[in-house]
C-alpha cells in the first residue's frame, strides 16, 4: 500500500472508530431526551462535561508526544507504552481527585445531577489508558483495532443503556454503562499488542524508568497548556450555560452538538492519519511534507463547505427527525454550530504543522488568545441572547484561532495557498440553490440531490483541476 493509499485507508479508519467511540454516547443522550426529556439529557450532557474536563487536564499532551516519538522509533515502543500508560492512569486518578474536592467545596448542581457527573467522570481512568494504546496503533499506521475497541465500546454501551432506559431506570443508575463500557473495550487492545510485540522486535525493555519519563516531561508544559486551553473552549459554553441558565437549556444546546458529532470527529480522523505521516515526513522527507500540506489543505476545504452549507439548510427537518418538535431552540444553535466546525477542520492541518516543528508554545498562545476570547463572549452573549450567544461565541473564536494559526504558519514555518477556490463556493451555491426548495421534502432526498448537484458543479467548473486528478491518480496507483 502507498503512501496516499495508507493515508486515505487510515482517515477512514480512524473516522469509524471515533463514531463508534462516540456514537454509543450520542445515542444514548438521544434516548433520554426522547424519553425522558431536556431536563435528564442536560444533566446527561453536564456529565459528559465534566468527564471531558478530568480526561483532558490528565492528559497533558502524552497522545501528542507519543505519536511524534514513537512514529520514527518503533523499536521503543514498549520503553514508551509502559511509562506513559502508568503516569497517564497517575494523572487520571490525581485529576478525579480534584473533581470531588471541588464538588465538595463548591457545587451549584443538585444532588441527583452531581451523582451524574460522578459517575460519568470515572470513565476518564479507563479512557486514559484507551488513549495512551491507541496513541501507539496510530504511531504504527495500524488502526484496525481502534475500530474493534470502538465497536466493543458501542455495542456494551448501547445495548445495556437503552436496555436500562426503556427498564425505567433512573439517570443516575443508566450513566453506569459510560465507564464500564471503556474499561471492557480496554481488554480489545491485549492480543494486539502481542501481535505488535511479535512483529515489531523491541530495543529496550517494558520497565519503569523514571529518568526517561522525566526527560519527556519537558515536552509536556506546552502541551498541557493546549489541552487546557482547548477544554476551556469546547466546555466553557456548556458550563456557563448550565450554571446561567439551567440543565433544560444546557439539554437544547447539547442537543445541536450531538448532531454535530460526526462533523467534530472528522478533523479527529484526519489528524490521526496525517499526524504520524507528518512526523516522518518531518524527519526524513521534507519536500513531501510541504506538497501534503498544501494538499490536504485544499482538500479539507472543498469537503467541508458544502457540509456545512447542507447542515445549515436542513437543520430544523433534521432536529425535529432526531429530537422531535419539543428541541426547537437547537436549531439555531445548530445552524450556527456547524460553521465554527468548518474552522476546526481548516486548522488541522496547520495546528499539525505547528507540532512537528516543535512549535507547541506558540500554538499555546495563539489558543489563549482565541480561548479568552471565547470566554468573554459567552459571558457577554449568554445572558443577552441565550443559547444562540454561545454558538455564536464559539463561532467568532474558531475562527479567529484558525486565521491565527493560518497566519503564523504561512510566514514563519512554510507559505501556503489560501485553501478556498472560487469554483468551489461557486459549486456550493449552486447546490444550495437545488436543495433549498427540497427541504420539506423527505430528508434524504435533499441530501442526495445535494451531493450529486455539488460533485457535477465542482467537476464542470474545475474546482478539482485536471492537474490534481492526475496526481492523485499517480500516487495512488504507485506502489510502495
Amino acid at each position: 500500500m502507498n503512501t496516499a493509499q495508507r493515508l486515505l485507508s487510515n482517515t477512514a479508519i480512524a473516522f469509524a472508530a471515533n463514531v463508534l467511540t462516540k456514537a454509543g454516547t450520542a445515542l444514548l443522550f438521544i434516548a433520554v431526551g426522547r424519553v425522558l426529556g431536556p431536563t435528564e439529557s442536560g444533566m446527561f450532557s453536564l456529565g459528559t462535561t465534566w468527564f471531558t474536563i478530568v480526561f483532558g487536564l490528565s492528559a497533558v499532551g502524552l497522545h501528542e508526544v507519543m505519536v511524534r516519538e514513537v512514529a520514527p522509533r518503533r523499536d521503543e515502543s514498549r520503553r514508551y507504552l509502559v511509562n506513559f500508560l502508568a503516569l497517564r492512569v497517575f494523572l487520571s486518578l490525581i485529576t478525579y481527585a480534584l473533581l470531588l474536592f471541588g464538588l465538595w467545596l463548591v457545587n451549584p448542581y443538585s444532588p441527583e445531577t452531581t451523582q451524574v457527573i460522578l459517575i460519568v467522570a470515572l470513565a476518564a481512568l479507563p479512557e486514559g489508558a484507551f488513549t495512551i494504546l491507541q496513541s501507539l496503533f496510530e504511531a504504527h499506521e495500524r488502526l484496525g483495532i481502534l475500530l474493534v475497541a470502538a465497536t466493543v465500546n458501542l455495542v456494551f454501551k448501547l445495548g445495556v443503556g437503552l436496555w436500562l432506559l426503556f427498564s425505567g431506570a433512573s439517570i443516575v443508575e443508566l450513566v453506569w454503562v459510560v465507564p464500564a463500557a471503556t474499561t471492557i473495550s480496554l481488554l480489545v487492545f491485549i492480543p494486539g499488542l502481542f501481535r505488535l510485540f511479535r512483529q515489531v522486535p523491541q530495543a529496550s525493555s517494558g520497565r519503569l524508568d523514571l529518568p526517561f519519563v522525566r526527560g519527556h516531561l519537558t515536552h509536556l508544559p506546552s502541551f498541557f497548556v493546549i489541552h487546557v486551553l482547548a477544554l476551556l473552549d469546547f466546555q466553557a459554553d456548556a458550563l456557563i450555560i448550565s450554571i446561567m441558565l439551567g440543565e433544560e437549556q444546557l439539554g437544547y444546546y447539547a442537543a445541536a452538538q450531538t448532531i454535530l458529532l460526526a462533523f467534530n470527529l472528522m478533523p479527529t480522523a484526519i489528524r490521526a492519519a496525517l499526524y504520524p505521516l507528518m512526523s516522518r515526513y518531518y524527519k526524513e522527507a521534507p519536500d513531501k511534507l510541504a506538497l501534503l500540506y498544501n494538499k490536504v489543505s485544499k482538500y479539507i476545504a472543498a469537503l467541508v463547505l458544502p457540509l456545512a452549507t447542507g447542515l445549515t439548510l436542513l437543520a430544523g427537518p433534521i432536529i425535529e427527525l432526531v429530537y422531535g418538535p419539543d428541541f426547537t431552540p437547537a436549531v439555531a444553535v445548530l445552524q450556527i454550530t456547524i460553521w465554527a466546525i468548518v474552522f476546526l477542520f481548516l486548522v488541522e492541518p496547520h495546528a499539525r504543522m505547528l507540532l512537528v516543528h516543535n512549535k507547541q508554545r506558540q500554538a499555546a498562545w495563539m489558543m489563549t488568545l482565541a480561548t479568552v476570547l471565547n470566554i468573554i463572549l459567552n459571558l457577554l452573549l449568554i445572558p443577552a441572547v441565550g443559547i444562540n450567544g454561545a454558538a455564536i461565541a464559539r463561532l467568532i473564536s474558531s475562527l479567529t484561532l484558525y486565521l491565527l494559526f493560518y497566519a503564523y504558519c504561512h510566514f514563519t514555518i512554510m507559505p501556503s495557498k489560501q485553501p478556498f477556490s472560487f469554483r468551489v463556493i461557486l459549486a456550493t451555491l449552486i447546490m444550495a440553490l437545488a436543495v433549498l426548495p427540497l427541504r420539506d421534502l423527505f430528508l434524504l432526498i435533499p441530501i442526495v440531490v445535494g451531493i450529486l448537484v455539488y460533485l457535477g458543479a465542482v467537476r464542470l467548473l474545475g474546482g478539482i483541476p485536471d492537474r490534481d486528478l492526475a496526481y492523485w491518480r499517480e500516487i495512488y496507483g504507485k506502489k510502495g
